[in-house]
């Protein structure tokens, strides 16, 4: 099989093609033979472990996430089989073939795109993980959303309207993604916050007739933290998904208190298998036949070839872009 390489040194991040022996399904895993592949930032990190409970990929591999057709199955693999439609989160899917987690394994509706596909997992399986299991946002509810423009943000807004919520807010974390807020309103975003270090929980408030934000779901972190609880009402949750505000803030203790506020911290890195699948099984119940019936869509940036892939990597860098980034490696029925 083929896969890109990363390789991140002095001199930037580089890029090799390289041939590989086919791998084969261990136990409880499918082989894919990959059609698309979803960018993430995190490829801009090679060198990371993002999933302790994965078989590593042959190298620095990029891509979390891949869609494509089954071409084999391992030992104690009953739901699956070759020439079905499937998507997953997995390590190293910027390759002809990957091997998944059954458990993790999510069907490809036939009238799904291969490119929406692969847009779906890391995205939305970390949105709702966040929203709705762990902020338990149900009908009625104000969502705030930091970060709105990322993958994961844009994952939320959607989700925080198929649960019924009344009012959803949504930051961005610089200047210069703040022009694309308002083409986030299709998607559900109701209050858009461009100037999230100018302050952004008053407006909050005044949109809420004083209560705050239910659930926040928060990818940035760092020094809006106490704002972030300011804009929080009593008993709400606050769920840290993202730091691209960095990684330490200063915590208001007797805000946290008054407000009564949970402050909860969200990884795929440290969940083991049965984990991840329960977090896979929770949103399949809530969200296949939105699934089906097409009412959640990622929206994609941009589509490159498996010989451009360098590039779509570095383009989800890109501070400019809007949706998904994905890697089209070959093509499926």
């Amino acid at each position: 099989m083929q896969a890109w390489f990363g390789h991140a040194g002095e001199a930037g991040l580089r890029f090799e093609c390289v041939d590989l022996p086919d791998p084969e399904p261990g136990e409880g895993e499918l082989l894919v033979r990959v059609c698309t592949a979803g960018v993430n930032r995190v490829d801009l990190q090679p060198r990371q472990v993002h999933f302790g409970h994965m078989p590593p990929a042959p190298g620095p591999v990029p891509c979390l996430e891949a869609a494509g057709d089954v071409v084999a199955v391992g030992a104690g693999v009953d739901a699956w089989r070759p020439g079905d439609r499937v998507m997953g989160m997995v390590q190293g899917g910027c390759a002809s073939l990957v091997r998944l987690a059954a458990p993790l394994a999510m069907r490809v509706p036939e009238a799904m795109d291969w490119e929406v596909a692969a847009a779906i997992p890391v995205s939305c399986l970390t949105a709702h993980d966040a929203l709705v299991t762990e902020g338990r946002c149900a009908p009625g509810a104000v969502v705030l959303v930091h970060a709105a423009t990322s993958g994961v943000g844009m994952a939320a807004l959607q989700l925080a309207r198929l649960h019924g919520a009344s009012l959803v807010a949504g930051s961005s974390a610089s200047p210069a993604a703040s022009g694309r807020l308002e083409r986030l309103r299709p998607l559900g975003l109701d209050l858009a916050l461009p100037e999230v270090y100018a302050g952004f929980a008053d407006r909050v408030l005044a949109e809420s007739s004083g209560a705050g934000a239910d659930v926040v779901v928060d990818n940035i972190g760092g020094r809006i933290l106490n704002e972030t609880l300011r804009a929080t009402a009593l008993g709400g949750r606050i769920v840290d998904v993202g730091r691209l505000g960095g990684v330490e803030a200063t915590l208001d203790l007797n805000l946290l208190a008054l407000r009564r506020a949970r402050l909860i911290g969200v990884t795929f890195r440290t969940r083991s298998l049965t984990e991840h699948a329960a977090v896979v099984s929770a949103f399949l119940a809530d969200h296949a036949t939105d699934l089906v019936a097409g009412r959640l869509i990622p929206p994609i940036d941009r589509v490159y070839p498996f010989s451009e892939a360098p590039i779509a990597v570095r383009r989800a860098g890109d501070g400019t872009r809007f949706g998904k980034v994905i890697i089209r490696v070959q093509t499926g029925r």
